[in-house]
C-alpha cells in the first residue's frame, strides 16, 4: 500500500484536503461529492453537531445555532454560543468539527483514517494562533502534525510538476479571512521564500461586509428597515443578510448583475423580504479600495526587497475572491507580470500541504496499517521530492544472511523501463549506495530487488519506491522579529525579522527582585513578545513563561541568572525553556496567550486618545512645515473612522469587527508613537554622534583593532540610517556603539572604582537593602586590597539590586528580568 501524505488548508470560508501517495496528488472530496468543505458548523437542540454544506444550509433558517468564519477569532478568549444546546465552543473546537470531518473524508476516500498531516496556517498568523490550531487539530483526533505557512504551500504545488524558468515570483493568496503575499525565488529548482508581507484582517469576509453596507443604507432610502450594527439584536438578521450577499458576490464573478435575496429578515419585530439587485459595476466600486490595500501590500515587499512592477517572472493567485475579474485585472496591470494559469485557486494550498507532508515523509496512516513484510527487509533512505534529475539512495539490508552465504547484490529498475541502473554490492554491514534517474517534472517509481550470489531476482520489501522530481524548499524566513519583554520597557531580541527557520538561541537574563518559593502566584513572568518596535509595550504579547513560586527549591534574590532558550520549528510554532542558573531548575511551559480582550468601552477610549494624540501631531506637523509627516497623519485618519465603524458592530456583537478593532488600535498606537519619535530627530543625531564621539576616545586607549572597525561600520549604518529616518535602526546601532564603548571603557583600571562609588550611593533605594549593604562594605574591603576581579563581580550585582521603574515594569508586560 502507497502512503498517505495528507494536506489540509484550514480555510475561513472553506476548507480543502489532498493527498500525495508520492506518485499520484489528488484532492479529497467529502460526501456531498465536493472538494470544498465550507468552515460552518452547526449545533442543534440534541448537541449533534453540522459540519460543511449541511451545516450552511441552516446560516439561513437558524443562524443563531450556525457559526461560520471563525478562523480569525483563532487564539482569542471568544467563546461562541448554541443557544438551542446552551453549549459554548472556542474558535479552535469549531476548527476541530472542520477538521474530523476533512480527516473522516479522507478514510472514505482512502479506506485509512490519517492519524498525521500537514495543516497550512497564514503567514502572518502570530504564535497564539499557531497554537490555536495545533489544538484544534489534536482535538480532531490528529497525533502528530507539521505547519505550513499558505502561500508556501502554494508555490510548492505551483512548481512541483512544471519548469517556467528562474526568477522571482509573487503568491498573492487572498482567502476568506487573510490576506498573504511572499515573494518567492526559484533557482535551479531550489524554491526559496524571500518574504513575507501580508493582512490578518483582510479577506472575503470585508469585500462582503462593504456589499452588505450598501443593501442596509438601500433598505433603509427605501424605508424597508432600519438595520443597525450596533444593536445585539439585529446580529442575526446581519448574519443572514452577508451569507446572501456572498452568494451574489460568487455569482458576479461570471454575471454582470447577481439578485440579493431574504426572505422573512426579522428586524425589530417585523419581517422584511429583502430582494434586490446587485450590478457588477457597484460590486467593484465597492471593493476596489480593499484590492489596492492589497496591491499596496504586495508593492511594500518587493520595495524592500528592491524589486519593482516588471521584475516578476509570474504571479500565482491563490483564494477564492482571487477569481473576481476587476481583481485579476487590477494585480496583472499593477506588476506587469504573467498571471499564473491552470491552477485551482481553491484547492492550491491543500495540495502543497500535500507534496510538503511528502516532502518531510511524514505518512498519514497509522503504524498497524504498514504492509506485511513479503521478502527481504530492506532499509531506504531518499527524497521523496527533489529538484536533482539524478539523486541518490541510501539502504541497507536487514535481514541478514546464513552464516557463510555471500551479501546478494542490489538493482533498482525504473518503473516505466526506461531506466535500470548497475547493479551495486554491499559492504560488510549491508549497506549499499547507488544514484537513480528520474523523469524529469514528474513522479519515478522504482523497483528494488536482490540479486543472490545463485542468481535470479528476489523483490526486497518494499519492493517499491517513488521520487518526484519538481521544487526543493528552502529554508522559510520568520515573519515578524521575536523577542522577551525586559523590565525597563526594552525587549532582547532573540530572532529578527527574515531569520531562516527552524531557529533557536538562548541569552542569560536576571530577575529584578528577590522571590521567596512561599509567595503567592507566580515568581517569575517572562513575557514573549513579536514586532519590530524597540519599546516591548508596542509589540504584541504572544506568551508569557511563567515559573511558579510553589516550583522553586529555594528563595531567588534579585539578580539571579536566567537561562531562557527560545525555539522556533519550520512553521513557527515556539517552543521555550527558563533554567535557573545555580539551582539547575528547568521549567519549559509556555502559556501561550489567547489574545487579550479589550471590552468596547476599552477600546473607545483608547480611540479617543488615539484621535487626541493625531490632532496634537498634526497640528504640530503643520506649523512646523514638516510635509512628510503631514501627510502620513494623513492617512491615519480614515483608519480612526474605520476603527470607529468597527467597535460600533462590536456593541452589536459583531466579534470579528471586535478584534479587528482591536488589532487596529494597537497598529495606530505603534504609527502615532514612530511619528512622536521622530519630533525629536534632532535631539537623537545630537545622541548619536556624541555617542560616537566618546567611543572614539575609549577605544582609542583601549580598543582593539577589530573594535575600532566595528565601531565604523555602526556609525556609517547609524548615519543611513538618520537619512533615512529609521529610528529603531538608529536605536539599534547606538546600542552597538555604547556596547564597543562600554568594552573599552572597562579596561580602565579605574573604571570599576568609579561604578562601585556610583552604586553604593544608591545603596539605600535597592531592592535588598540588606544584601546591598553587606554588598558595599566588601567593595570597600576589596578596594583597599586591590582586588579589580572581586570589585567587579561586587558592583555587578549590586546593579542587579538597583530598583525597576514600576511604570516601566507594567509596560513591559509585567516582566520579572532585564539584562545585567
Amino acid at each position: 500500500m502507497r502512503p498517505i501524505h495528507v494536506g489540509i488548508d484550514l480555510g475561513t470560508t472553506n476548507s480543502a484536503a489532498a493527498v500525495f501517495d508520492g506518485q499520484d496528488l489528488s484532492v479529497v472530496r467529502n460526501a456531498q461529492g465536493s472538494v470544498l468543505t465550507p468552515s460552518v458548523v452547526r449545533v442543534d437542540a440534541r448537541g449533534n453537531v453540522l459540519v460543511g454544506a449541511r451545516a450552511r444550509r441552516f446560516l439561513d433558517t437558524d443562524p443563531a445555532n450556525t457559526r461560520s468564519e471563525f478562523k480569525r477569532l483563532m487564539g482569542t478568549a471568544h467563546e461562541l454560543h448554541f443557544p438551542a444546546s446552551a453549549r459554548t465552543l472556542r474558535p479552535e473546537a469549531l476548527s476541530a468539527e472542520v477538521l474530523t470531518s476533512l480527516r473522516r473524508d479522507i478514510g472514505d476516500q482512502f479506506g485509512v483514517l490519517p492519524e498525521r498531516a500537514v495543516i497550512s496556517v497564514p503567514a502572518l498568523f502570530e504564535l497564539h494562533q499557531i497554537a490555536a490550531t495545533s489544538e484544534a487539530a489534536r482535538q480532531a483526533g490528529f497525533e502528530r502534525i507539521e505547519l505550513i505557512q499558505e502561500p508556501v504551500a502554494s508555490a510548492i504545488a505551483a512548481g512541483w510538476s512544471r519548469q517556467d524558468g528562474d526568477g522571482p515570483w509573487l503568491v498573492y493568496d487572498l482567502g476568506g479571512g487573510t490576506f498573504d503575499v511572499s515573494l518567492l525565488d526559484t533557482q535551479d529548482g531550489l524554491l526559496r521564500v524571500v518574504g513575507h508581507d501580508g493582512d490578518n484582517f483582510l479577506g472575503g469576509r470585508d469585500f462582503d461586509r462593504v456589499l452588505v453596507d450598501l443593501v442596509i443604507a438601500r433598505l433603509a432610502e427605501q424605508g424597508q428597515c432600519a438595520l443597525d450594527r450596533t444593536n445585539p439584536t439585529h446580529a442575526v438578521a446581519l448574519r443572514r443578510l452577508r451569507a446572501a450577499v456572498e452568494e451574489a458576490k460568487i455569482e458576479l464573478t461570471r454575471a454582470s448583475e447577481a439578485p440579493v435575496f431574504v426572505a422573512g429578515l426579522a428586524v425589530d419585530g417585523r419581517e422584511v423580504d429583502v430582494d434586490w439587485l446587485l450590478t457588477r459595476a457597484d460590486h467593484e466600486a465597492l471593493i476596489a479600495p480593499l484590492v489596492a490595500r492589497s496591491i499596496e501590500i504586495c508593492t511594500r515587499l518587493l520595495a524592500a526587497h528592491g524589486l519593482g512592477p516588471g521584475d516578476l517572472a509570474r504571479v500565482v493567485l491563490v483564494g477564492g475572491p482571487t477569481v473576481t475579474p476587476l481583481l485579476r485585472e487590477q494585480v496583472q496591470a499593477a506588476f506587469n507580470a504573467r498571471i499564473g494559469e491552470g491552477f485551482d485557486p481553491m484547492t492550491l494550498v491543500a495540495q502543497g500541504a500535500a507534496l510538503f507532508a511528502g516532502t518531510v515523509g511524514l505518512d498519514g496512516r497509522p503504524a498497524t496499517a504498514a504492509p506485511a513484510a513479503q521478502g527481504p527487509r530492506v532499509w531506504l533512505q531518499f527524497p521523496t521530492m527533489t529538484s536533482d534529475l539524478s539523486p541518490f539512495v541510501v539502504g541497507k539490508l536487514l535481514d541478514a544472511p546464513a552464516a557463510g552465504a555471500e551479501l546478494p547484490r542490489v538493482l533498482v529498475r525504473r518503473g516505466d523501463g526506461g531506466w535500470q541502473g548497475e547493479p551495486v554490492g554491499c559492504d560488510a554491514q549491508g549497506t549499499f549506495s547507488l544514484m537513480l534517474s528520474l523523469l524529469a517534472r514528474q513522479t519515478s517509481r522504482f523497483d528494488i530487488f536482490a540479486l543472490p550470489a545463485e542468481g535470479g531476482e528476489v523483490a526486497l520489501s518494499p519492493a517499491h519506491f517513488s521520487i518526484t522530481h519538481g521544487l526543493t524548499l528552502g529554508e522559510p524566513p520568520l515573519s515578524r522579529s521575536i523577542g522577551v519583554a525586559l523590565a525597563n520597557d526594552q525587549r532582547q531580541v532573540y530572532f529578527e525579522r527574515g531569520s531562516p527557520l527552524p531557529i533557536r538561541r538562548s541569552f542569560t537574563l536576571h530577575t529584578v527582585e528577590s522571590v521567596s518559593p512561599g509567595d503567592a502566584g507566580p515568581a517569575l513572568r517572562l513575557p514573549i513578545v513579536q514586532g519590530e518596535f524597540a519599546w516591548a509595550h508596542l509589540c504584541r504579547l504572544v506568551g508569557t513563561l511563567e515559573i511558579p513560586a510553589s516550583a522553586l527549591r529555594q528563595a531567588l534574590p534579585a539578580g539571579t541568572e536566567i537561562e531562557l532558550t527560545l525555539e522556533l520549528d519550520r512553521a513557527g510554532q515556539l517552543r521555550a525553556s527558563a533554567r535557573i542558573v545555580g539551582l539547575e531548575q528547568v521549567f519549559d511551559h509556555v502559556a501561550l496567550l489567547v489574545t487579550p480582550q479589550l471590552s468596547v468601552e476599552a477600546m473607545s477610549e483608547a480611540l479617543d486618545k488615539l484621535r487626541a494624540r493625531a490632532e496634537l501631531l498634526g497640528h504640530s506637523a503643520f506649523h512646523s512645515h514638516a510635509g512628510d509627516t503631514a501627510a502620513r497623519l494623513s492617512k491615519v485618519r480614515p483608519r480612526l473612522q474605520d476603527v470607529t465603524l468597527s467597535i460600533a458592530a462590536a456593541r452589536g456583537g459583531d466579534l470579528d469587527a471586535g478584534e479587528q478593532a482591536r488589532r487596529e488600535l494597537s497598529e495606530l498606537d505603534a504609527l502615532l508613537a514612530e511619528v512622536e519619535s521622530e519630533k525629536a530627530w534632532p535631539e537623537l543625531a545630537a545622541q548619536f554622534e556624541d555617542a560616537h564621539a566618546i567611543a572614539i576616545s575609549w577605544l582609542a586607549s583601549y580598543g582593539s583593532e577589530p573594535e575600532k572597525a566595528a565601531l565604523a561600520r555602526a556609525y556609517q549604518a547609524g548615519r543611513g540610517a538618520l537619512q533615512a529616518q529609521d529610528a529603531n535602526e538608529v536605536q539599534r546601532q547606538l546600542g552597538l556603539v555604547q556596547q564597543l564603548t562600554a568594552a573599552a571603557y572597562y579596561r580602565d583600571p579605574g573604571a570599576w572604582e568609579d561604578q562601585f562609588d556610583r552604586a553604593a550611593a544608591q545603596v539605600g533605594e535597592a531592592t535588598d537593602v540588606r544584601r546591598a549593604t553587606e554588598l558595599v562594605q566588601q567593595g570597600q574591603v576589596a578596594r583597599r586590597q586591590r582586588d579589580a576581579a572581586a570589585l567587579e563581580r561586587i558592583v555587578r550585582e549590586l546593579w542587579t539590586l538597583q530598583p525597576v521603574d514600576r511604570t516601566e515594569q507594567q509596560r513591559g508586560h509585567g516582566s520579572s528580568v532585564r539584562r545585567r
